[in-house]
């Protein structure tokens, strides 16, 4: 099993304002949807809060402290380490020795993941503006850059731990 992240930020490491993405890039959000289909996503229940439902064709854990907290189409858990357990419980229904969890936020969820991360899915976009939640700091002389890609309003790297 790997953990990956995905994430968008600006150049201090903003995620969000208000429960809300700082930005509206579509082709982001088609990279975003090309590399979490057909996995296990998980995020915090602010983010989820802020996508509203549960997103398509991926299985969907919502991370809360909240017990009381239900949403049909999600899998609620209330501790990080849950993830763990539900990951390994997929990968051997699956079959697969290769399964990826995918962390997607935000700020306390990627900060809890941070450790146990082999992968992040970095889009850095221009910004400069307000923001409330942030990407914990990286050291980035654990990570190789695998990939890089621009694109008209990001650039796109595919970070893997040395």
């Amino acid at each position: 099993m790997h953990v990956s992240m995905v994430v968008a930020y600006g150049p201090k490491g903003e995620i969000g304002l208000d429960n809300k993405l700082l930005w509206h890039i579509p082709e982001d959000l088609k990279n975003f949807k090309k590399i979490t289909t057909g996995k296990m996503i998980v995020m915090g229940r602010k983010t989820f809060e802020s996508i509203g439902k549960p997103l398509p064709d991926r299985a969907n854990v919502v991370i809360t402290r909240d017990v009381n907290f239900k949403h049909d189409g999600v899998i609620v858990i209330h501790d990080p380490m849950m993830a763990f357990d539900l990951a390994l419980e997929a990968e051997e229904d699956l079959g697969e020795d290769d399964f990826e969890m995918m962390v997607i936020g935000g700020g306390e969820i990627f900060n809890a993941f941070l450790p146990y991360t082999h992968k992040i899915y970095l889009s850095e976009v221009d910004y400069t503006g307000p923001a409330d939640a942030f990407f914990p700091p990286v050291n980035y002389k654990e990570w190789e850059i695998e990939k890089t890609e621009k694109f008209e309003k990001f650039t796109f790297k595919v970070l893997t731990r040395i």
